[in-house]
């Protein structure tokens, strides 16, 4: 590829030669010509050096020490990341920019994800830098974007290396490591309701032998010590009963808005990691609901590290929402594939391979140069996917056609379904299309809470994770619902994100400033109508961001011990 710098010397050195041909000026034609054979030289010798010398020989990736192709990482920490290489050999005279393709959910915090390199023979390289991310899930380090230019600075190239690298980001306060290695500490796998021991009757269950008396039944006889001392005597045991917890959180696809930076099902995410693991570590019996926007998710109860683990993958699995794509427009999606394979694959968008005609609009002001993006896609998806030769001149006419081919391509190569929130967010860019879904979900939500009541075996503890009712009917309806559960004995704790409607850009400076004022006022209102309702109830409120947020789980865990007997004897009836 040529740059500016060879098409100002070009356009001068044939300006000049036509000149001085024209005006028999003899030395001004061969100055010109010279500089025209000269760049024909260099761009020969740039041509043999792409053809015949790969890019980068040994090329890797670290990421705090783990270069596997799936690590683990925390969120909310720094991680070292170090990428090293050697340059080909015959690379001398050549300058090369590294870059390290970060997804667009991390931050470089310290150094540099680049580095120009002026080459040697057989000389390396390494890119040190530091990077943290905000968001749970998986994601994609895809691999190096190499640029190569001449001495001069007349021609570049660009290619793409891939270190495939596929990082899970667990929450801050789950430790990386895997977790097989502490399963055998907690390993017993009780049935609900039974003793926490091996089994009933064993000494360190024993609390105490007294004298029979009439109407003991006679499972709690002691027999053996009847047989030695010639008397009956009977045995208490201890009776110890599980705190049954369900958490129940709201992953609507509204619920990402604002990525790629931390959305509320980001801090959802956390929060329900952070309750689930407190409540398991007494080795409570916990299950979890994660409602989507088109599936409902339900993990049975269960105890221990596995329990845990079962619910982070759930977790983590729900935290990359796949239905932008789906409803995203045409031209959004063949820009947001566009500039996606343009980063992964920059030699496939080469003019010399996408060389065709461009169908062209006439009616339209910029028409040509969105087809010119969408043929060559066209091109290059065609390569990919290995379809049939002639597909690409249908799929510049068939939209069905070329939907199904991005499609194809995000699923195949990975694309970080967090990262497409930042070209457009079509589910909930629309305030009426927000306040439908918010109305759905305030809905199921409901119904799977009232279906969870009716399942509930004693007291048990309810943990809703999902934002306040949008309207008094949606408000009326969820109060309701919590009003039954409660009457059932149960306790629950509301935890309330931050998710205020995609408003209308309001370009009035003092306009706008009244108005969310106005709405700041009012929603305040109504967040503490709707406090004030559930409190009534006897019904926790509490925020994500509250301090106090473990803590509140603890006292409601702590209510349930004192009222369902925890830890208490109990008498065998």
């Amino acid at each position: 590829m040529l740059t500016i710098r060879t098409s100002l010397i070009l356009g001068a050195a044939a300006t000049g030669l036509l000149v001085g041909m024209l005006g028999r000026h003899e030395p001004l034609s061969l100055i010109s010509l010279a500089i025209l054979f000269w760049i024909w030289i260099e761009w020969l010798s740039f041509q043999r050096f792409k053809l015949a010398n790969p890019v980068l020989q040994g090329c890797t990736r670290t990421i705090d020490g783990q270069s596997d192709s799936r690590v683990t990482m925390v969120a909310d920490r720094d991680v070292k990341v170090r990428v090293s290489g050697t340059l080909p050999m015959a690379s001398r005279g050549y300058r090369f920019l590294v870059h390290d393709m970060l997804p667009d959910t991390f931050q470089v915090t310290n150094g540099l994800p680049y580095s120009v390199i002026d080459s040697g023979i057989g000389s390396q390289f390494e890119l040190a830098y530091t990077a943290t991310t905000a968001l749970c899930g998986k994601v994609a380090f895809p691999g190096i974007c190499i640029e190569v230019s001449d001495y001069w600075g007349f021609f570049r190239t660009e290619h793409f290396v891939p270190i495939a690298q596929e990082p899970t980001v667990l929450p801050y306060l789950i430790r990386p490591q895997t977790t097989v290695s502490v399963l055998k500490h907690n390993n017993l796998q009780r049935h609900i309701g039974h003793h926490r021991n091996m089994s009933s009757g064993l000494s360190s269950e024993l609390l105490g032998i007294r004298d029979y008396r009439i109407g003991d039944p006679p499972r709690t006889i002691a027999w053996k010590p009847t047989a030695r001392l010639g008397k009956v005597m009977t045995c208490e045991y201890e009776n110890e009963v599980p705190i049954r917890a369900t958490i129940l959180v709201d992953l609507a696809v509204y619920q990402f808005q604002g990525r790629p930076r931390p959305s509320a099902a980001d801090r959802a995410i956390m929060s329900c990691a952070a309750i689930a693991k407190l409540l398991l570590a007494d080795r409570d019996p916990v299950a979890a609901i994660l409602l989507r926007s088109d599936s409902v998710e339900r993990i049975k109860h269960g105890g221990g590290e596995r329990q845990l683990t079962r619910i982070l993958q759930y977790l983590l699995a729900a935290s990359n929402p796949n239905p932008p794509l789906d409803h995203m427009k045409i031209d959004d999606l063949i820009k947001l594939v566009y500039e996606n394979g343009s980063r992964r694959f920059p030699e496939l968008f080469d003019e010399f391979f996408n060389y065709g005609p461009v169908r062209r609009n006439l009616f339209r002001l910029g028409a040509s140069r969105a087809d010119r993006s969408r043929r060559s896609l066209a091109v290059v998806l065609e390569h990919l996917l290995k379809w049939a030769p002639g597909t690409s001149t249908r799929m510049q006419v068939d939209d069905d056609l070329i939907r199904t081919a991005c499609l194809k391509y995000v699923d195949k190569f990975s694309v970080v379904a967090s990262a497409t929130n930042v070209t457009v967010n079509p589910p909930w860019s629309d305030p009426g299309s927000w306040q439908r879904e918010s109305r759905e979900m305030t809905t199921k939500l409901t119904q799977t809470l009232l279906q969870a009541n009716t399942q509930a075996k004693d007291n048990e503890l309810f943990v809703v994770v999902a934002p306040e009712p949008f309207d008094f009917e949606c408000e009326d309806l969820f109060v309701n619902t919590l009003r039954t559960v409660v009457a059932a004995g149960h306790r629950v704790i509301f935890v309330a994100p931050m998710v205020p409607p995609v408003q209308a850009r309001i370009h009035d400076p003092l306009a706008a400033e009244i108005l969310s004022e106005a709405k700041t006022e009012d929603m305040r209102n109504r967040d503490s109508r709707f406090r004030d309702r559930v409190s009534q109830l006897g019904v926790a409120f509490s925020r994500i961001d509250n301090p106090e947020l473990m803590k509140l789980v603890a006292m409601e865990v702590g209510v349930l011990q004192s009222a369902s007997g925890r830890r208490r004897v109990l008498r065998a009836r």
